[in-house]
């Protein structure tokens, strides 16, 4: 059997010319975002829910889901994918005839925007009007820009620059950093790198002035301030504390804590042997670390997990509703909180009553809540121009712009009889020119060896339309944990680890990607322990093992990764299914072979 998991905390690092930068996943409270998008029917009956669970459009008012309202503005897709730009004095009519293949949230009186994924990032005012275009900078040939936080807008150049606009578009700050992150608490984490490759790190202000320094070395730092306080972690002790605005140690956390989370509300949710609990900035116990996951959700609110299950309570750990529900999210204005039970979704209030009536779905929309940056970044026009190599077609007609242009992926052919014996597939291309296959079945893993490579490069590369193509539409997608389970008290005995599995659609999955490929300058995938097995009885179908090993800015992890791979169509192989399983389980040992996902694990039928 397959499990869910739900886990809303990650925290992971990266080197950095040795620095080293923690990227934690903890939320905080956002005060912008002023409506739900909600939806009464899976595929095209939208509205609009306020933060009271009000009504601001019903369901049905739109095909499209509409963008969070932020204030007060929100975009919706018309059916040919180009985002319109409304405003909730006329939610049923748009602003301006204009649309565009992305727009921002309005966290300001201005946000971004782009006509083309190719052309410019543009900043737009509420009409929809230009402000100003990156065309008109030249001179930096800037290549992404993050939407507005605290009326600052990153940016970065093609030289790996980094610098700030403000809302009238001027250079504020000019890219003379080597890495940067947003603002917050009108504060910014920058670092300028040395003639020996060390990154320093220094705090500015929204004009770039210095407000102090990190002086630490050796430790893991987060990306961004929250109550005044900014997360460290020392790399060789393991030690967790906190440094304040001047970059000055303010507190370590006790050693028994692993993992923390930043300080919201005052509250910090820690990780122990034991559980999930929280405690201060200085680590003095708050609520005990009894639960299996934490989460701040809210002024005096905290979600909490136990057997899988959420429940709310209040700051000093007394429960407001009993543990039944499948996630809480946020709350809104301190109003209402997304909350959903099996397969309905409710809003909830701060004293745990279900406000309305249960919906299909209602998107909490993270980049609205700047829980995550909403990127721009300015898509290159690939080659496509068909050419003798083998090419893949694009068989996903979607609505949703972020896809880009259909194009014809180009997929090198490798000369394999000239693999280095180095090579991770040099075994499997010693098969595939041996010539002691049978002719298709050679050919077929000729093509799987081209595409399996393209697949690796495409991770660094950030191909996300070759991934687009090369899944089918309805893929499975299955991603392992390993989890630890609590112990069984009347047998006083540890339970053994396990690992479970989140199940994604392909859609999920590449939005997933997407943004993994935004947040990441970096990401390098390396395979080893490569094997492919054709399927005994149908022929074209192909089953692909090997180990992967991923590393990008903010995360790295070790794993089995499994395809199942269709070549009935040579013109248009596709993934049918694609697992990964942790290498490492929670006891410190190699996930058995025989536990390993392989062709036999899927009903073919």
């Amino acid at each position: 059997m397959i499990h869910k998991w739900y886990t809303y905390f990650l925290s992971a690092w990266v080197v950095l010319a040795g620095a080293i930068v923690i990227c934690t996943c903890q939320h905080t409270a956002g005060e912008e975002m002023e409506a739900w998008a909600f939806s009464d029917d899976d595929e095209a009956s939208w509205g609009l829910l306020d933060k009271d669970g009000q009504l601001l459009m019903p369901a049905g008012s739109f095909s499209q889901p509409p963008s969070a309202v932020v204030n007060d503005m929100f975009s919706v897709a018309d059916e040919k994918g180009r985002f319109h730009l409304y405003h909730t004095d006329n939610p049923s009519r748009p602003v301006s005839p204009r649309s565009f293949a992305r727009i921002g949230h309005f966290f300001d009186e201005v946000t971004l925007a782009q006509e083309e994924l190719q052309g410019p990032i543009l900043l737009i005012d509420r009409q929809g009007n230009d402000i100003v275009s990156t065309a008109q900078y030249p001179q930096y040939d800037i290549v992404q820009i993050n939407n507005f936080s605290e009326g600052r807008a990153l940016f970065a150049t093609s030289q790996g620059k980094y610098g700030y606009l403000d809302i009238q578009g001027n250079v504020i700050i000019p890219p003379i950093y080597d890495i940067a992150y947003d603002y917050h608490e009108n504060i910014a984490l920058v670092g300028i790198n040395n003639n020996q490759g060390e990154t320093g790190f220094q705090i500015i202000d929204t004009n770039g002035r210095p407000k102090g320094s990190v002086r630490l070395s050796g430790c893991l730092l987060d990306i961004r301030f929250s109550d005044n306080k900014l997360l460290f972690k020392e790399q060789r002790s393991g030690q967790l504390g906190f440094l304040d605005k001047e970059g000055n140690v303010l507190s370590y956390l006790p050693e028994f804590i692993f993992r923390a989370s930043r300080s919201s509300d005052q509250m910090v949710i820690v990780h122990t042997t034991d559980g999930a609990g929280s405690t201060d900035y200085t680590g003095k116990p708050l609520i005990p670390t009894l639960y299996e996951d934490m989460q701040v959700v809210g002024n005096d609110r905290i979600a909490a997990c136990r057997e899988g299950q959420w429940e709310l309570l209040d700051a000093k750990g007394n429960p407001v509703t009993p543990h039944k529900y499948d996630s809480i999210g946020h709350y809104l204005h301190d109003q209402c909180a997304v909350v959903r039970q099996g397969k309905n979704y409710w809003l909830m209030d701060r004293k745990g009553n279900l406000v309305g009536t249960p919906h299909t779905h209602i998107m909490e929309a993270p980049t609205a809540r700047h829980h995550r940056p909403q990127i721009f970044t300015i898509k290159k026009q690939r080659n496509t121009e068909p050419d003798s190599t083998t090419t893949a077609r694009n068989s996903h007609k979607s609505a949703k712009p972020d896809t880009g242009p259909s194009t014809q992926i180009r997929i090198e052919q490798k000369d394999w009889r000239k693999v280095a014996r180095q090579h991770p597939f040099y075994t499997e291309a010693v098969k595939v020119t041996s010539g002691k296959l049978e002719e298709v079945d050679a050919k077929n893993r000729r093509m799987i060896l081209n595409y399996v490579e393209h697949l690796r490069t495409s991770y660094t590369t950030k191909d996300i339309d070759f991934l687009e193509q090369l899944f089918s539409e309805h893929a499975l997608i299955v991603v392992g944990t390993v989890v630890h389970t609590a112990p069984q008290e009347e047998k006083n005995y540890l339970s053994p680890s396990q690992v479970v599995y989140n199940v994604k659609s392909k859609r999920e999955y590449l939005d997933r990607l997407r943004d993994v490929f935004n947040a990441n300058q970096n990401i390098d995938v390396t395979f080893s322990d490569f094997y492919i097995m054709r399927h005994p009885t149908r022929p074209g179908i192909y089953g692909v093992s090997l180990r992967q090993r991923y590393r990008s800015n903010i995360y790295s992890d070790d794993g089995y990764l499994f395809l199942l791979w269709d070549f009935r169509d040579k013109t248009c192989p596709q993934i049918h299914v694609r697992t990964w399983q942790p290498r490492m389980q929670a006891d410190h040992t190699i996930l058995p072979e025989n536990e390993q996902f392989n062709i036999s694990n899927f009903n073919l039928e």
